[in-house]
């Protein structure tokens, strides 16, 4: 606006003035000016110099990305765009500079001040045409989201069950299934119909909590890979997997040789969309229910359930000391939570063998959850969804402390008989006021812009008086 009136339209209004060009308005620019000028030039000297730096520093940054979950050739490929991006990032501000500095000038001045505008708008468009263009996808949304006979089944009470991808190497016969997961469900399909998965394919990397707990259960001995396999299974409530039928008896005799915890919920095969012509991406894949499929959705018994009463409970005196508690061989998740903290009450010794109680759920809600609880003693209320400092917790109206259970999880302390356990997601509101702050700024430098404009147009010229002509004489 301040562009428009001080140097397009007022130099308009004298049909006269001509652009006499860049130098001769230089040598009587504004003081104002030439520091804006000089400043933008200065600018871009660092920028280019950055560039370089940062360029030449390639190999440090695809190091640091390797530390911090990015694979070799993402780690390539998010460096050398990050690098391209600061190259664009100096040629639109040249571009940007040089044509304010061109409109300060006077060279789009009255008649000219369309092209101004015209140049203005196009350097805008085409910037942020360049910048989008990366994050733009042009997708059939009702054959992405497209239900089918495994979707339909998971998503029927999807608060009872995580779901994953069996994590074996498969043949390359079965990595259809690998592809379809995740490039489709867990990107896509569990999203859009609330099913909760181990894995979360939202993410680029994960919280620094979930990853050491991936790390502590991921033991690359064959025996051991098993054994913390099922113990994560079991502490993170992942009831489903997702895999080749016929891993069936490998999960039973190598995976769960005492137990036999595994079965099969649901056979299928893996076929196109109806309508989807030729396949080009997985999208137009889904999956039929099929007796003799070649992939199954396979049950895990031995989960634990969503929220679950504790007579028993151990204490931990920090998080790391709780995440060694839950990967030991003698922990047994199914008689014992482990807390991190303190509690109320210790645990009652009488107790341990006696009936905890029930837990229901009453409502589930990402950000609110209710449940109702029946307990004869004292316990803890295991709600196996992750801890966060934002959540409150309140038992029967009132609000208790929030219990960090089994180094990820959350949950609460309960005296004994019947309650209504709350729990809401309530993140700080500070940042909030910064936002209403700055649309409060814009809307009052809007109003003084408006204002001002409307002045200026409203001012009318005082008329110069002039000498009557003396009167002639006859």
């Amino acid at each position: 606006d301040g562009l428009w009136r001080g140097h397009m339209q007022t130099a308009g209004r004298n049909a006269a003035q001509r652009w006499a060009g860049f130098r001769s308005w230089w040598v009587k620019a504004a003081r104002f000016d030439k520091y804006w000028l000089h400043g933008c030039l200065l600018a871009l000297e660092m920028s280019v110099l950055a560039w370089v730096i940062y360029a030449c520093s390639r190999d440090s940054l695809e190091r640091y990305l390797h530390t911090v979950q990015f694979d070799d050739v993402l780690a390539s490929a998010i460096a050398g765009f990050s690098i391209r991006q600061v190259g664009w990032f100096m040629l639109f501000f040249a571009g940007s500079a040089a044509l304010v500095a061109l409109i300060l000038s006077g060279a789009f001045a009255g008649k000219r001040a369309q092209w101004g505008g015209i140049l203005l708008g196009f350097l805008l468009v085409a910037d942020l045409a360049r910048a989008n263009r990366p994050w733009i996808k042009y997708l059939d949304y009702p054959m992405l989201y497209a239900s089918n006979p495994i979707i339909d089944k998971l998503r029927e009470k999807p608060y009872e069950q995580r779901v994953s991808l069996l994590p074996f190497r498969l043949p390359p016969q079965f990595s259809m299934i690998s592809q379809l997961y995740r490039n489709s469900w867990s990107t896509h399909l569990f999203p859009y119909y609330n099913i909760q998965s181990l894995e979360d394919g939202e993410v680029s990397r994960l919280p620094d909590d979930i990853d050491r707990l991936q790390k502590t259960f991921s033991s690359t001995n064959e025996s051991e890979f098993s054994r913390d396999m099922l113990r994560l299974w079991q502490l993170t409530n992942t009831r489903c997997l997702v895999g080749p039928a016929d891993i069936l008896p490998v999960l039973n005799v190598r995976v769960d040789s005492a137990h036999h915890q595994f079965r099969i919920a649901e056979r299928f095969n893996i076929v196109p969309k109806p309508g989807a012509g030729e396949i080009t991406n997985f999208a137009q894949l889904t999956v039929e229910a099929a007796d003799k499929g070649s992939y199954a959705l396979v049950e895990f018994t031995g989960a634990l359930p969503r929220a679950r009463l504790y007579s028993n409970w151990q204490i931990a005196t920090n998080n790391q000391v709780a995440l060694g508690q839950i990967a030991s061989a003698s922990f047994a998740p199914e008689q014992t939570v482990v807390v991190s903290g303190a509690l109320p009450a210790a645990s009652p010794a009488a107790a341990t063998n006696q009936e905890a109680g029930t837990v229901e759920f009453s409502s589930y809600a990402p950000k609110h959850i209710v449940l109702k609880s029946a307990a004869p003693v004292p316990t803890v209320l295991l709600l196996n969804d992750r801890y966060d400092p934002n959540w409150n917790v309140q038992v029967d109206g009132k609000p208790e402390t929030l219990l960090r259970c089994n180094y990820l999880m959350r949950g609460v302390y309960l005296t004994p008989g019947s309650h209504t356990i709350a729990f809401r997601f309530q993140p700080p509101i500070g940042p909030i006021y910064v936002s209403l702050a700055a649309i409060g700024l814009g809307v009052v430098l809007r109003g003084i812009v408006l204002i001002e404009g409307r002045y200026i147009d409203l001012q009318v010229p005082v008329p110069t008086l002039q000498p009557l002509p003396a009167p002639s004489r006859p």
